[in-house]
């Protein structure tokens, strides 16, 4: 059986631990960690007091690029034509939104106020995310301390928003980021027929046609294959992070032409026969940066340690939501 503690980076021990399952625990909520952390494959939840990373036996994947397995179905796509699209515009109402729909559930103040933080630093175009340092493979030889990155990525967190065009009210949104060409859905919320469902295809649509390689819906649900993804074991998730976060550093999600779009109009996107992901990549995406190229934060002044009650863990205390519907579905 797989060493839990052989899946974690050395450099992240002095702050990060295992806690039970796929499940990891810190005490920091430091932005700087948690972009670590994806950029390792985790995925950042929490708990009241604690930071729960977690890293799935099995992750269910959609390949976008360079062959789309996305499904578009025909009714969502009727009905897309009085939604609009927006990417970044209103982080705090989608947060809003979720725990209206969800509770509390893992949003907890402080994990929202780093995620707020990540995509502060994404909207900002000289910033253009936080750069995670990519360190070295372990060496036993050489002390923890001694060690530098190699490189680095960035680490880009989004909000998405469907509007009601008759209306102008938010009718669906949800949180993600991205680290290379893999863009991963964090959690949503949908308050209006099909709106959720519309956001998923639209959202896709984008995230192909920026030139994305892989969307990371988490945990295995019915509607996520029905979407076109598939299951990918943890060894071969994690090589694949490792690989894109290097090779597609320049991936980001925007929207060219204007703060919003119709969702059909997205939806209807095609690709052309000579389209390829390295063109959608350079036809406007912005390209990663060197401005967060300094030493990270000491996180060895707040040494891990599990929180005391296990049934605090998300996924036993709340089935709501989280990011891979462990706590409910995210859409209708």
């Amino acid at each position: 059986m797989e060493d839990p503690n052989s899946l974690l980076p050395q450099y992240l021990l002095p702050l990060v631990r295992h806690y039970h399952d796929d499940f990891y625990v810190s005490r920091s909520f430091e932005p700087r960690l948690i972009v670590q952390l994806m950029a390792e494959g985790f995925l950042p939840i929490a708990t009241r007091g604690y930071l729960l990373p977690k890293l799935h036996v099995e992750r269910c994947v959609l390949q976008l690029n360079p062959n789309s397995h996305l499904h578009v179905s025909r009714s969502t796509k009727k009905k897309s034509k009085k939604f609009m699209f927006s990417v970044n515009t209103c982080f705090g109402e989608v947060v809003a939104g979720c725990h209206r729909q969800h509770g509390t559930n893992w949003l907890y103040p402080p994990i929202v106020a780093a995620f707020k933080h990540i995509n502060e630093r994404t909207k900002d175009t000289n910033a253009g995310g936080i750069n995670a340092f990519i360190m070295p493979t372990t060496n036993s030889n050489i002390r923890q301390q001694q060690q530098q990155p190699q490189d680095y990525t960035p680490v880009r967190l989004y909000s998405v928003e469907i509007w009601n065009v008759e209306t102008g009210v938010l009718s669906a949104g949800e949180l993600g980021y991205s680290v290379g060409g893999i863009y991963t859905s964090l959690t949503g919320f949908s308050n209006e027929d099909a709106a959720g469902s519309v956001q998923l295809l639209a959202l896709g649509k984008l995230l192909t046609k920026c030139g994305f390689e892989y969307w990371d819906l988490g945990m295995d649900l019915d509607y996520k294959r029905r979407l076109g993804a598939e299951l990918m074991p943890r060894s071969e998730w994690l090589n694949q992070v490792r690989r894109s976060r290097i090779e597609n550093k320049g991936v980001t999600l925007q929207i060219s032409g204007g703060d919003r779009k119709n969702a059909k109009e997205l939806i209807s996107w095609e690709r052309t026969n000579d389209t390829t992901m390295t063109e959608a990549v350079a036809n406007g995406v912005a390209i990663e940066n060197g401005s967060s190229a300094k030493q990270p934060a000491d996180y060895s002044q707040k040494e891990a340690s599990p929180p005391p009650d296990k049934k605090e863990s998300p996924t036993k205390q709340n089935r709501k939501r989280s990011h891979d519907d462990e706590e409910g579905e995210m859409k209708e």
